[in-house]
């Protein structure tokens, strides 16, 4: 990924969290809901969970708890993975390792895993690991510039989270930070280890309802006045700077939360629907009052509607991996002089059909009503843009385009219309590297 004056590649051989994000990028090209770094927490850390891979493709959805290990592993790691399944009363496990043992051993490890159900595999070389993990991706071919695009989102997103965590320990006597802090904490992590689904997707609406506005709310302490204040939209300055003029303000951070929340909330209760229709109410959760609803003591009665409405959409137990890709992926934009080859994009990733894929949209703005809709079509760009979506990611779904669209990687051979397109597409891409670089 590069820009007019910059360049960033990812790195040649991972390690630690790069080494965790490149097989993640495995599971997310195989057509998996990817959640990553799940983390316990009570008076200190009790257990770290590095990927939780659902498949969607399974009724109901099949889930998956996977450990890395790019260093040293043995018994310790095994247990600790059987552990962790039977305190999450999750059915599959997989440890993924770097470094193989010597044959005879290799070979007894691989069967203590397997008679603990624990699935282990060696990707010792990254440049196959889709062969050694063709078994849990069941033959799946991953096209390279996918994985290597997922790379640099999940990059993007670890850049933005240590810049919050930073701003939180350095920048004294504001609260947006901490509020984000404990904001993004709950939607990644905080409601997971609550049982059921439907339980999940409550917290999570509770939460929400918690943070009210929070990109509003952090503009306006910026502006020298109180957090708490009662705003209800991003000053028209700081929004300017952060859609338009691409800078990398605190809002680019709030809004990437506040989209990851609406994304948790729309796959928890997806997931409760499914669980009810296949007959498992532990999973379903506990505050069902019919096949199609929910019993949200705080939700809007629009809130549940949405769900009824997009329950009897063919394909909505496809709609948190549709998200996934649309929003971290494509950049939570459509090139609308591209709208076919755009939707037949979209449908060979997530599995729904080209025709199917105008609902998969609507399902945001269904669950989540949003005055005059989620999206916007600016008048000089054509593009169909989800609202105050953060501009980094954008520049992943710049980059895709690129890939997508024409043969020798410029901006300028892509055939569209729209004074602005071309240089939009440009800006997004020049901030993406930016936060990377950071």
């Amino acid at each position: 990924m590069s820009s007019a004056k910059k360049a960033v590649a990812l790195p040649a051989h991972p390690t630690d969290k790069e080494f965790e994000e490149d097989i993640s990028a495995h599971f997310q090209c195989a057509g998996h809901y990817v959640e990553r770094n799940i983390i316990e927490r009570d008076i200190k850390e009790v257990l770290e969970l590095d990927i939780i891979a659902t498949d969607y493709s399974l009724a109901p959805p099949d889930v998956r708890l996977i450990e890395i290990k790019g260093g040293g592993w043995g018994f310790p790691e095994i247990f600790k993975v059987y552990g962790w399944l039977k305190y999450l009363e999750i059915g599959k496990g997989s440890l993924i390792v770097k470094e193989s043992k010597e044959p005879p051993a290799q070979l007894f490890y691989q069967k203590k895993s397997s008679s603990l159900e624990i699935e282990l595999v060696v990707v010792s070389d990254l440049a196959n690991a889709a062969t050694a993990l063709s078994g849990l991706l069941k033959n799946y071919s991953v096209s390279e510039t996918d994985h290597s695009l997922w790379r640099f989102s999940y990059w993007i997103e670890r850049n933005l989270l240590k810049r919050l965590t930073i701003k939180k320990k350095t920048v004294e006597g504001v609260k947006r930070f901490r509020a984000m802090d404990g904001y993004i904490f709950s939607v990644n992590s905080g409601v997971f280890f609550t049982q059921g689904a439907v339980n999940r997707a409550q917290k999570l609406y509770e939460t929400f309802q918690e943070y009210p506005r929070l990109s509003a709310k952090c503009a306006h302490e910026e502006l020298g006045h109180e957090f708490d204040d009662d705003v209800a939209n991003i000053d028209t300055g700081i929004f300017n700077r952060t859609f338009y003029a691409c800078d990398y303000t605190d809002i680019q951070i709030s809004t990437y939360i506040e989209h990851r929340a609406r994304l948790a909330i729309l796959k928890h209760a997806i997931d409760h629907v499914l669980y009810q229709q296949a007959g498992q109410p532990e999973k379903a959760g506990s505050k069902v009052t019919k096949i199609f609803g929910i019993n949200f003591s705080n939700a809007p009665q629009s809130f549940i509607d949405g769900l009824e409405a997009i329950s009897t959409h063919q394909y909505f137990h496809r709609y948190a991996i549709f998200w996934q890709w649309f929003l971290w992926f494509f950049g939570g934009f459509i090139l609308t002089d591209l709208k076919d080859q755009e939707f037949e994009a979209l449908s060979i990733r997530t599995g729904i059909p080209v025709e199917e894929i105008p609902k998969a949209l609507d399902a945001y703005g269904l669950l989540f009503p949003q005055e005059g809709g989620w999206f916007r079509q600016p008048t000089t760009s054509k593009v169909k843009i989800i609202k105050a979506f953060p501009v980094p990611f954008m520049g992943v779904g710049a980059n895709l385009r690129k890939a997508l669209y024409t043969n020798k990687g410029e901006y300028e051979d892509l055939k569209v219309q729209g004074q602005y397109t071309i240089p939009d597409l440009k800006k997004w891409n020049n901030l993406a590297v930016d936060v990377l670089l950071k």
